[in-house]
């Protein structure tokens, strides 16, 4: 995947040439293409690990129009291992990698403007891959 590639609602964040998932072309994909409030968001990540992840964390940074913050640090192998991500097992193995992601989006959320990063760290604290999202909640 071209470091610049993006799609309506997302783009890689920092610098995509240092992640340790190189995505293939395509390799993201949301669904549904504007995410709606008391349903499911898809998400989907197919690449390359350039190697082995042991451990790390998720850490969500999301902005509901600036006024509704959502910041959250989460083990990488307890989120791997739920229902989020599939049961997956930790730790990830170099090589071609998939990653989904199945999470409800509470119908509590005011219906506006979404903007932050989700960002997979490794064992060393270098990113594994970054999302930024940039959307309106229907």
């Amino acid at each position: 995947m071209a470091p610049d590639e993006h799609g309506d609602i997302w783009s890689l964040c920092d610098n995509p040439t240092t992640h340790q998932l190189i995505g293939y072309k395509d390799g993201v994909y949301i669904s549904p293409e504007q995410p709606r409030t008391g349903e499911d968001i898809h998400v989907q990540v197919k690449g390359n690990l350039c190697k082995d992840v042991t451990s790390g964390n998720v850490d969500i940074d999301l902005n509901i129009m600036g006024m509704i913050k959502i910041k959250k640090q989460l083990d990488l192998c307890s989120v791997l291992s739920s229902s989020i991500m599939g049961h997956r097992d930790c730790p990830l193995q170099a090589g071609d990698l998939e990653l989904d992601a199945i999470a409800w989006i509470p119908k509590e959320l005011p219906k506006l403007p979404l903007d932050g990063n989700i960002r997979i760290s490794d064992q060393d604290g270098q990113t594994v891959t970054c999302i930024h999202l940039n959307f309106k909640l229907q």
